[in-house]
């Protein structure tokens, strides 16, 4: 047992590496410009497309239910959208998970998601710059990217701190 458990632990320190830098802060950085175009599929089997939000600001947030700081800024993007709702300013998170649109509905209800989720995939988000989760870019009224903030967990305070840089709250 002993012996299994010597070999085991280097594996399971590299697990936990990856997954820490997988889900954690990053280096990479996205040139501001015209933000990518998308169209993905909003919960309730409804399209979504970047144009849709011309005239506003929108916080994208990129995450995975796989992802435990993603997890953790449920309540914090909750506070942020009943912050900024029918202030010009949306929010939109947009999951890059593999999974049915069902599974990612049932993640949303079990973790109280009420802002905007839509179903994506990775090539959007590397498309916007990186592949670490959660992320957010600041997408302006004209679909220019503003602003794209480093990789990892943010609270409400910082979330806002960004969008007021970016809208009038």
């Amino acid at each position: 047992m002993d012996a299994w458990r010597n070999r085991a632990r280097p594996l399971v320190a590299l697990a936990a590496l990856s997954l820490a830098l997988a889900c954690g802060p990053g280096a990479e950085r996205v040139s501001l410009g015209p933000a990518p175009a998308f169209e993905a599929l909003r919960l309730d089997g409804s399209r979504v497309r970047l144009e849709d939000f011309r005239g506003q600001v929108v916080l994208i947030d990129f995450w995975a239910t796989w992802c435990p700081p993603c997890v953790l800024e449920v309540p914090e993007l909750n506070a942020v959208w009943e912050r900024v709702r029918g202030r010009g300013v949306e929010v939109l998170a947009l999951s890059v998970d593999d999974l049915p649109l069902e599974e990612i509905a049932g993640w949303a209800r079990e973790y109280g998601a009420s802002y905007p989720i839509a179903v994506s995939d990775i090539d959007l988000a590397i498309a916007y710059g990186g592949a670490q989760f959660p992320f957010h870019v600041v997408v302006g009224p004209g679909g220019e990217l503003l602003e794209r903030l480093e990789p990892g967990y943010h609270d409400r305070r910082e979330l806002i701190e960004v969008l007021e840089r970016h809208a009038k709250l």
